[in-house]
C-alpha cells in the first residue's frame, strides 16, 4: 500500500509540473504580433539559485537607452512590443529577450561557458583559466548534484572527458564506482593501487564521503604539467574538491528534499523447475547413462505445482528481492557573513533501504540492507586583520548500518548453486527447507538473507581543517603571501554482530495417513552476540607555502613553494609493522609565467618521500615544463568568429608509491615457525624460512607524460577542448617471474623487483554550445569522449613455448582464452578436428576450439589473448539542457565501448561441478544445443551429467561485448513565480522530477553490462522528487 501511494505521488507530482511546463510554453507557441507602442517594461533578474543579479545591464538593442538591476534584482525600462532587450552582465551569458505583448520579463541568467578571468582550481593554488597550459578540467557542479546518488563516485560517469568510471555493485554502502583517470598503466591493476588520489580542501579524503550538495568546484588533474607538484602520489591522476564557503551578504538559508523510488534492474534470470528437470533428463540421456532421474509424472507435478513440497518451483530471485525500495535526502544549510566574518554551514541526511526482503516475526530492522548516513559541514572565514586570514573546516560524518547476517557475496552464491527444484522455501509447518547437511544444502538462499540474524556497522569520520593565510603586499612586496594549513582526520568503524544458524528440515515423503516424513539436518541455533572495533586511524596533515604573484606591464609571473607532511596510522593494524604510521613528506614548487596573455610558460615540481623504501631510494624529483600559445589574443588575430584560440603543451614525471600491500619491502621477513620439514620417520616439523627477501633497490613506479592539446572558442557560444596524451609507467614494482625454484626463495621468499613497463596513450575531448534565444530561450548541448589504450612492455615473466602466448603487446586485464569456431554438427567432423586433451569424449553439441598452433591437440597451448580488456578503453557522455522562464529540463547520457566480459558462472555450466543442483540461467537454456533439434541457432553446447572439462572454459564462446549507452540522468524543473511569495520570507522554490539509470541500451542483456556476471546485487533505477527552498 506504502509503495502504491509513492507512486501515486510521484504520478501527480510528474503531472503537475508538465501542466505548468506547458502553461509556460503556450504563450512562447501562441504568440502574435503586435502593434509597436512604449510602455514600462519591468521585471527581475536571477541567477540559477534564484538569488537576485545586481547590476545587470538592461538595454534596448540599437540604441543607448538602458536600465540596471537594483538590490533586489529589479529593473524598469520603456520600450516597444518589437523591441529586443539586452541582458549583459559579467562573468554570465549574454541574453537577448524580445519584449513582445509582455509587461513582465522575469529572467534567470547563466554563468558563461568560458570566461578568461574565471578561476581554476589547480594543485596548492589557483589559476586564472587563461594562463591554465596543463590538461585540467572542471565539472559542472550542479550537474552532478542532479545525480540522485549516494556515492558520489556514481555521479560522474559520463560527466567529464579523462575519466573513466564503473560501477559493479549497487548494495547500499557499497556501490562507491572505480575511477580511472585516462585509463590504467600500471600492472598492479587492483582499484588500490590505480586509483586517483582525491583531496576535499587540500587534504586526501575518500570522495564517497562528500555530499554532492556541499560542492563549490570539482577539478581534475590528468597530465605531468597539472600533477608533478603531488610528485610521487601524482601518476594516477588528482581530483580536487573544494567545499563551499560563506560569501559576505545577509543570512541565506536553504533546504533541499528528497524522496526516491529505486527498482532493481538486470536480476539474472533462471529456468523453472520443470525445464530444470528436463534438461537433467537431456543430460543422463547425452552421457548414456541407464536411467533418467525424472519421470514425465514428476516434471508436470513440477510444472503445475500440484505438488508444492515434493515438486517445488522456487524462483529464488523473487523469494530474496523486493522488486523496489526507497531513498530520502535532506540537505538545510545556511550562509553568509559580513567583512570580518564569513560563515557556510550544511546539515545532511541520506537514507536507504536495500533490495533484500525481511522476515517481519523478526525484529532485527535489517530493512534489506539499512544505510543512513548523516553529515554536518561547518566552513568559517575569519579576517584577523586586512592582511591576515583565518579559515576553520570541521565535517563530521556518521553512517548507521544494518545488514542481514550473511553477506550478499554468500547470498548469492546460494542462489546461483540452488535449483528451483532442490527444496521449497518454506515446509508445511513453517520451517525452513533444506536438503542435507552439507553447507551446500543447508543453504537456503532466502534463509540465508532472512534467518540469520543481523549485522550493524557505525562508522564516523571527524575532519578539520584550519589555515592561514598571510598578505604581505604591504609590509615586504605586492603579491609576496604565505600560509599554512594543519589538518586532523579520524576514521572509525564499530560493528556489532547478532548471527545465528536457522533450523533446517526437509520432506522426504508421506506416511500412509498422507502426512508429510520430516528429517531434521539442523536444529535452531542460539543468537549469538559480538562486538568488534574494525577499524580505526587517524590522518595528519601539514603544510607552509609562500605565495607570489604581480604583473608588471604586460607581464605576468606567479611563483609557489609548499613545504607538506602527512602521516597516516592505523590503530588496529593486525601486524607490529602496520601499526607503525605511513609517512609522506617533500616539497612542491611552480613558476609561471604568462606575456600580454600571449606567450604562457609554467615549470612545477615535487622532491617527495616515502619511507615505505630504503635509505638512498625514499626521495625523488618530479619535475614538469608546460608551455601555452594563446593565438587569438595576437594583433593579426580576428576575433568574429574564433574569439579564442590556445595552443597547449606539457611534458613531465611523475610517481606512484601505491605499489604493493606489503610494508617496507627492503627488510627481509623471516617465518620461525614454518612447516615443511620432514626427517626419517616423514613427520612434519617446525621450521624458519624467508617470507619475504630484502630488496635495498626498491623504488616507486615512474610516470613520464606527454600532453598537447587545445582550447577553442566560436562565436562566445561554442567551446571545444581537446587533448592527446601519452604515458611510460616504468619501474613497475613486482614479484620477479624469472627465478628458478632451485634458488630456494619460491613461493615464500619471491623478493620483489622494478621491472615492470606499460605504456598508455589516447585522447580525451570536450564540446559545449550554449544559447539564449530573442524569446528568452535558453539551450545547451554538451559532449566528451576518453580513449585511453594500454599495452605491456615489460612484466617480468619468462617466454612462453608459443610465441602468440606472450604478455609482451597485450592490455591489461585482457582475457586468456580459447577460440571458438562453434560446435560441433556430427561426429564426422569430430573425427576430422584435433583431439581434446581436456576431456576424452566429444560428442556432437560440444565446443569446436581452434588448433593455434596446428599440433593436432586442443589444450592450454591454443588459447590466446583476445578481446578488449575488462577495464574500458573508451567512456564518452552527451546531453542537453533547456530553459525558459520558470521551467527548467536536462538529459545525460554515459557509455563506454571496447570492453569485453565472460559469461563464466555456474549458470552457464550446468551440472558442472560436483553439486547437480546449481541454477541454469535463461540464456543457456533458451540457446543450447539439444539433440534431434534443428540447432543452427544454438549458441551453447550440448549438456552432460557432470562436469565438462572441454566445454567449461573460458573461450570466446562465453565473450561478450560489454559496450553500453545509458540515459544516466534526466531532470525537470519549474521555480515557482516570485510573486507568489511577495508576502513571505521566502525567495524561492524550485519543484523538480528526476532520475537516474533509467534506461540502457547494449548487447549483454542478461546483466548490467557495468557489472561481472558474478558481481549481481543488481544496480537500480532511480525516480526522485524533490524540492529546493530558499529563504
Amino acid at each position: 500500500m506504502k509503495k502504491k501511494k509513492c507512486q501515486k505521488g510521484l504520478y501527480y507530482a510528474a503531472s503537475l509540473l508538465f501542466v505548468m511546463l506547458f502553461l509556460q510554453i503556450s504563450p512562447l507557441l501562441a504568440r502574435t504580433e503586435q502593434t509597436p507602442s512604449e510602455r514600462t517594461i519591468s521585471g527581475v533578474v536571477l541567477d540559477v539559485n534564484s538569488d537576485p543579479l545586481i547590476g545587470v545591464t538592461v538595454a534596448i538593442k540599437g540604441t543607448t537607452t538602458g536600465s540596471m538591476t537594483d538590490i533586489d534584482g529589479k529593473f524598469t525600462i520603456k520600450a516597444k512590443s518589437n523591441d529586443v532587450l539586452v541582458f549583459t552582465y559579467l562573468g554570465f551569458q549574454t541574453q537577448e529577450i524580445t519584449v513582445g505583448k509582455d509587461n513582465t520579463i522575469n529572467l534567470v541568467m547563466r554563468e558563461a561557458t568560458l570566461q578568461l578571468d574565471d578561476v581554476v582550481v589547480v594543485g596548492y593554488g589557483t589559476q586564472k583559466k587563461i594562463s591554465v597550459t596543463g590538461a585540467v578540467t572542471n565539472a559542472e557542479v550542479k550537474q552532478l548534484q542532479a545525480v540522485p546518488a549516494a556515492s558520489l563516485s556514481n555521479a560522474l560517469g559520463g560527466q567529464l572527458p579523462g575519466i573513466i568510471t564503473r560501477q559493479s555493485s549497487g548494495e547500499p554502502g557499497f556501490d562507491g564506482a572505480a575511477l580511472y583517470i585516462r585509463g590504467m598503466a600500471t600492472l598492479n591493476t587492483d582499484q588500490g593501487f590505480t586509483a586517483p588520489l582525491v583531496l576535499v580542501d587540500g587534504v586526501e579524503r575518500d570522495i564517497n564521503l562528500v555530499n554532492a550538495q556541499e560542492i563549490e568546484s570539482f577539478t581534475i588533474l590528468k597530465d605531468a604539467s597539472a600533477t608533478a607538484v603531488y610528485g610521487v602520489r601524482g601518476a594516477n591522476g588528482v581530483i580536487l574538491i573544494t567545499t563551499k564557503k560563506g560569501v559576505k551578504g545577509k543570512p541565506k538559508v536553504t533546504y533541499r528534499g528528497e524522496y526516491a523510488v529505486l527498482t532493481g534492474m538486470r536480476f539474472p534470470k533462471y529456468i523453472e523447475a520443470y525445464e530444470f528437470a528436463t534438461l537433467m533428463n537431456e543430460a543422463s540421456f547425452n552421457s548414456q547413462l541407464s536411467s533418467l532421474p525424472w519421470s514425465t509424472d514428476d516434471i508436470q507435478k513440477f510444472k503445475d505445482g500440484s505438488d508444492p513440497y515434493l515438486h517445488p518451483n522456487v524462483n529464488w530471485i523473487d523469494e530474496v528481492f523486493k522488486k523496489d525500495t526507497w531513498q530520502t535526502t535532506h540537505n538545510l544549510n545556511v550562509s553568509g557573513g559580513d567583512e570580518v566574518v564569513r560563515y557556510y554551514v550544511n546539515l545532511g541526511y541520506i537514507g536507504k533501504d536495500g533490495l533484500y526482503r525481511e522476515d517481519k516475526s523478526y525484529d532485527w530492522k535489517t530493512r534489506g540492507g539499512k544505510f543512513r548516513r548523516y553529515n554536518l559541514r561547518s566552513n568559517i572565514d575569519v579576517n584577523i586583520t586586512k592582511e591576515i586570514t583565518l579559515e576553520l573546516g570541521l565535517a563530521t560524518t556518521i553512517q548507521d548500518r544494518s545488514y542481514q547476517g550473511t553477506s550478499s557475496g554468500d547470498i548469492w552464491r546460494a542462489i546461483r548453486q540452488t535449483s528451483p527444484l532442490i527444496y521449497p522455501v518454506r515446509n508445511p509447518d513453517g520451517s525452513i527447507s533444506g536438503g542435507g547437511a552439507t553447507a551446500y544444502l543447508l543453504g537456503n538462499p532466502y534463509g540465508l538473507a532472512t534467518q540469520t540474524g543481523y549485522t550493524q556497522m557505525y562508522i564516523g569520520n571527524n575532519q578539520g581543517n584550519l589555515s592561514a593565510r598571510w598578505d604581505l603586499s604591504k609590509l615586504i612586496t605586492k603579491g609576496l603571501s604565505i600560509g599554512a594549513k594543519f589538518s586532523f582526520d579520524h576514521y572509525y568503524k564499530n560493528e556489532v554482530a547478532r548471527r545465528v544458524d536457522f533450523g533446517v528440515k526437509q520432506v522426504t515423503g508421506k506416511d500412509t495417513n498422507g502426512d508429510y516424513i520430516y528429517e531434521t539436518w539442523r536444529e535452531q541455533g542460539t543468537m549469538g552476540y559480538k562486538v568488534d572495533i574494525q577499524d580505526s586511524n587517524y590522518s595528519m596533515y601539514g603544510e607552509a607555502a609562500i605565495n607570489y604573484g604581480r604583473s608588471f606591464g604586460l607581464h605576468d609571473v606567479g611563483a609557489m613553494l609548499l613545504v607538506n607532511r602527512r602521516e597516516y596510522k592505523n590503530l588496529t593494524a593486525g601486524s607490529s609493522l602496520d601499526n607503525l604510521p605511513y609517512r609522506h613528506q617533500g616539497l612542491a614548487g611552480r613558476f609561471s609565467y604568462n606575456y600580454d596573455s600571449r606567450y604562457l610558460a609554467e615549470v612545477n615540481f615535487g622532491y617527495n618521500g616515502s619511507e615505505q623504501f630504503p635509505k638512498g631510494k625514499r626521495y625523488g624529483f618530479f619535475p614538469s615544463l608546460s608551455l601555452g600559445w594563446v593565438i587569438s589574443n595576437e594583433s593579426f588575430w580576428n576575433k568574429s568568429v574564433i574569439n579564442h584560440l590556445k595552443f597547449r603543451g606539457s611534458v613531465g614525471k611523475v610517481g606512484n608509491d601505491k605499489v604493493i600491500g606489503d610494508r617496507f619491502l627492503y627488510i627481509t621477513a623471516v617465518n620461525s615457525s614454518a612447516t615443511g620439514y620432514y626427517y626419517g620417520s616423514g613427520q612434519s616439523y617446525l621450521g624458519g624460512i624467508e617470507e619475504k627477501k630484502f630488496g635495498l633497490n626498491l623504488t616507486w613506479e615512474t610516470a613520464t607524460k606527454y600532453n598537447a592539446g587545445f582550447d577553442i572558442g566560436i562565436l562566445d557560444k561554442f567551446n571545444f577542448q581537446f587533448d592527446a596524451f601519452k604515458e611510460r609507467r616504468e619501474d613497475i614494482l613486482l614479484k620477479r617471474q624469472k627465478i628458478p625454484a632451485y634458488v630456494g626463495l619460491v613461493p615464500h621468499g619471491t623478493p620483489y623487483g622494478n621491472v615492470g613497463v606499460v605504456d598508455n596513450k589516447g585522447f580525451d575531448a570536450s564540446i559545449e554550445f550554449r544559447n539564449t534565444t530573442a524569446y528568452g530561450l535558453t539551450y545547451s548541448l554538451r559532449g566528451n569522449f576518453t580513449f585511453a589504450r594500454n599495452k605491456i612492455v615489460e612484466d617480468d615473466k619468462a617466454e612462453p613455448e608459443e610465441f602468440y602466448q606472450r604478455t609482451k603487446g597485450t592490455s591489461l586485464e585482457q582475457a586468456f582464452a580459447l577460440v571458438a569456431l562453434g560446435l560441433f554438427k556430427d561426429q564426422e567432423e569430430i573425427d576430422n578436428w584435433a583431439k581434446s586433451e581436456y576431456q576424452t569424449t566429444i560428442i556432437p553439441g560440444d565446443i569446436k576450439y581452434q588448433d593455434t598452433n596446428g599440433d593436432g591437440v586442443i589444450n592450454d597451448k591454443d588459447r590466446v589473448y583476445i578481446g578488449n580488456p575488462q577495464i574500458p578503453e573508451i567512456m564518452f557522455g552527451f546531453g542537453a539542457a533547456v530553459s525558459y522562464k520558470n521551467i527548467d529540463a536536462s538529459v545525460q547520457f554515459s557509455g563506454i565501448a571496447n570492453r569485453s566480459t565472460f559469461l563464466t558462472q555456474e549458470g552457464m555450466y550446468p551440472f558442472m561441478l560436483e553439486y547437480p543442483n546449481y541454477n541454469v540461467l535463461r540464456e543457456y537454456y533458451d540457446n543450447r544445443w539439444v539433440p534431434g533439434a534443428d540447432n543452427s541457432n544454438a549458441k551453447y553446447p550440448t549438456v552432460i551429467a557432470g562436469k565438462n572439462e572441454h566445454n567449461n572454459r573460458n573461450s570466446t564462446l562465453y565473450m561478450r561485448n560489454a559496450s553500453y549507452v545509458k540515459l544516466q540522468n534526466a531532470e525537470i524543473g519549474y521555480s515557482l513565480p516570485k510573486q507568489w511569495m511577495n508576502k513571505t520570507k521566502i525567495e524561492g522554490i524550485r519543484l523538480f522530477l528526476n532520475g537516474s539509470n533509467l534506461l540502457t541500451f547494449d548487447k549483454l542483456k542478461i546483466i548490467d553490462p557495468e557489472q561481472n556476471i558474478n558481481d549481481t546485487y543488481p544496480l537500480q533505477r532511480t525516480i526522485n522528487f524533490g524540492a529546493q527552498v530558499n529563504f
